[in-house]
């Protein structure tokens, strides 16, 4: 599904260089550029846009004040050459602050990061549905809500799910198990430990704290984790 969205900028150049970047991207669907926020408005009462790129200083009135007015649907991507409005502007939940001058690598990441959000609240959103896991222990199925999973062991061909004063230990495949994990929640550190993002604590280059207990992060899965932690910094 393509992005529908607008630019909102008084430079001509500046518009000029978002068109230029918006038709070099194939999901996104540009609806129109404005000179003007008041035409902008204009347009939004009749038209439903998923993103606006957004500049801050306009002569009618400024960037965070429309942002204001529009509520917090669509999302905004502010683009202006003045650094210091960028606490005020992810105040407003904006999705990026892109600093004039810049690049067209830099706008596609702007773009990806709104898509990696869009990602996550959905897939909130369905894992709403689903809270629990039925875990076979012996002759019985027991019901184990994900939240209170502190972590998960695979050891040879069982997995042991941690959870507080109790554990369960199950015969099962931890590789097969993690599919049915909410990504969201649950990141894989090492080949043996699968964690639950609500209970850590703490982290290092090479381990994890989760009540009290530290667990390793192997080489192997060093930069995963990272790149996952990135996502909410």
């Amino acid at each position: 599904m393509k992005l529908k969205c607008i630019i909102i900028d008084d430079e001509p150049l500046a518009r000029k260089l978002l068109v230029d970047y918006c038709q070099r991207v194939d999901y996104i669907e540009l609806l129109g550029d404005f000179s003007s926020g008041l035409t902008a408005l204009t347009f939004l009462k009749d038209h439903t846009v998923d993103l606006i790129f957004l500049d801050i200083k306009m002569p009618d009135f400024s960037g965070l004040e429309l942002s204001k007015s529009i509520g917090q649907s669509p999302s905004i991507i502010f683009t202006t050459a003045f650094a210091e409005y960028a606490v005020d502007a992810f105040e407003l939940n904006a999705v990026d602050y892109l600093l004039k001058p810049f690049d067209f690598g830099r706008f596609v990441k702007a773009i990806n990061r709104l898509k990696a959000v869009e990602s996550v609240a959905s897939k909130n959103g369905e894992e709403k549905a689903k809270d629990f896991l039925f875990i076979k222990d012996g002759r019985e199925l027991v019901k184990v809500y994900f939240k209170d999973i502190l972590y998960i062991k695979g050891q040879k061909d069982y997995v042991q799910f941690q959870m507080r004063g109790s554990k369960i230990l199950s015969l099962m495949n931890l590789k097969d198990l993690e599919n049915d994990l909410p990504e969201s929640q649950f990141i894989r550190i090492h080949q043996s430990y699968i964690v639950n993002l609500e209970h850590l604590q703490s982290i290092s280059n090479d381990k994890v704290k989760i009540m009290e207990e530290y667990l390793p992060i192997s080489q192997t899965y060093r930069l995963h984790v990272r790149s996952f932690l990135d996502r909410y910094s």
